[in-house]
């Protein structure tokens, strides 16, 4: 070859150049592309529908969680279809998460206080409680025009009882907001938590997927906690979470709340007191009441119910029947059956076995039923 390689062609492939070339010239040895150029041959129409799909849902998803997820589905063998294949469309079909178009965001800002707050989760330190490490989670809620931190609070757990443990405090300190606005997860995500919204008229709205920029406010207030308080802590020292929520209380009202913030120009406390007369407070009975949570449950034939894993005894009419009941999750000594008309029409609590044995019960006598006929 003109490059100093060896190459063996056939008899036929030799042929084959030398009439192309004797009827149409040089022209025809260059190498003609492919019909096809630029479309996969193992990668057909539904399949491409199939990953624009999943790219426009999930647009950080990895190629090969695509190609995962296409071989699980049945839209292409692994036998057939290579990893090689998807991701190689993926780049040229600009599919990747480099390439994709960013979003058209506006920076926007709150009229008022309380017109929407804001409340995600971020990692908190690990402490040692009785000689353990426990790791912790700091859950907050931030008012998006005052930048004011309303509650935070360390918990062990990230779940939604804690969340709604925060929002309850929040709300009893600085008034009921008009909207939420929260991430996708479980925590801020579930059956409960819209129907306390609702209750309490709030505007509840989840954060776009994979879209952290949206929450650009709460996140940055995360930051500056760690940088100015978290990070320089000495973590050994404490051994119970009510220490580390105390001293973080702490460090809110002497520092962060009180100290000029770089986008307002002024402490995100004074800013939010311009808005006083604008703010809606409830009473904390009226509180503790939207809070609770509604489930509905089937009386069983011992007139028993089961409320977090835990019995509850109820009035024996309602066996049978299927009522509606509403509890704290946070303190599960006594419940609340509600009738249809949204009133409390019995406060019931936790089943007592012994307590039962002891009572006497009410003996149907047989012989005043049916005409005074004993053989019923």
């Amino acid at each position: 070859m003109p490059d100093g390689s060896r190459a063996k062609f056939s008899p036929s492939t030799i042929k084959k150049w030398f009439l192309n070339y004797k009827h149409g010239g040089f022209d025809t040895l260059i190498p003609k592309s492919r019909n096809d150029a630029g479309k996969s041959r193992n990668i057909d129409s539904n399949t491409e529908a199939k990953i624009h799909e999943l790219k426009e849902c999930f647009p950080y998803i990895t190629g090969t969680l695509v190609y995962q997820k296409l071989v699980e589905e049945g839209y292409i063998k692994a036998a057939k279809t290579s990893l090689a294949t998807v991701l190689r469309y993926i780049r040229e079909n600009n599919l990747k998460r480099n390439q994709l178009v960013p979003l058209d965001r506006h920076a926007f800002e709150m009229e008022f206080a309380n017109d929407c707050w804001q409340s995600d989760t971020s990692h908190g330190p690990i402490i040692r409680i009785n000689g353990q490490k426990r790791h912790t989670f700091l859950i907050t809620f931030i008012d998006d025009a005052s930048r004011l931190i309303l509650h935070g609070e360390f918990f062990f757990y990230d779940n939604a009882v804690n969340m709604q443990t925060v929002f309850k405090k929040a709300i009893s300190k600085y008034g009921i907001p008009k909207k939420v606005f929260v991430d996708n997860g479980k925590t801020y995500k579930n059956d409960q938590l819209r129907l306390i919204c609702a209750s309490l008229g709030v505007s509840l709205i989840h954060a776009k997927p994979y879209s952290p920029e949206s929450k650009g406010k709460i996140e940055r207030s995360f930051r500056t906690i760690k940088d100015n308080w978290m990070n320089g802590i000495n973590w050994n020292d404490y051994t119970s979470l009510e220490a580390l929520n105390m001293d973080f209380i702490k460090y809110l009202n002497e520092k962060y709340t009180n100290s000029i913030h770089s986008s307002l120009g002024e402490a995100p406390r004074n800013r939010y007191l311009k808005d006083s007369e604008r703010i809606k407070f409830i009473s904390p009975g009226d509180l503790d009441n939207h809070f609770l949570h509604r489930v509905s449950r089937k009386v069983s034939n011992d007139a028993t119910i089961r409320l977090n894993c835990i019995q509850f005894e109820v009035p024996a009419k309602y066996i049978g029947q299927k009522i509606n009941v509403r509890y704290s999750p946070i303190d599960l000594d006594k419940a609340y059956i509600f009738d249809r008309d949204n009133k409390i029409s019995y406060t019931i609590y936790p089943l007592k076995k012994v307590d039962n044995s002891k009572i006497k019960r009410n003996v149907i006598d047989y012989s005043k039923m049916n005409g005074g006929n004993k053989y019923v």
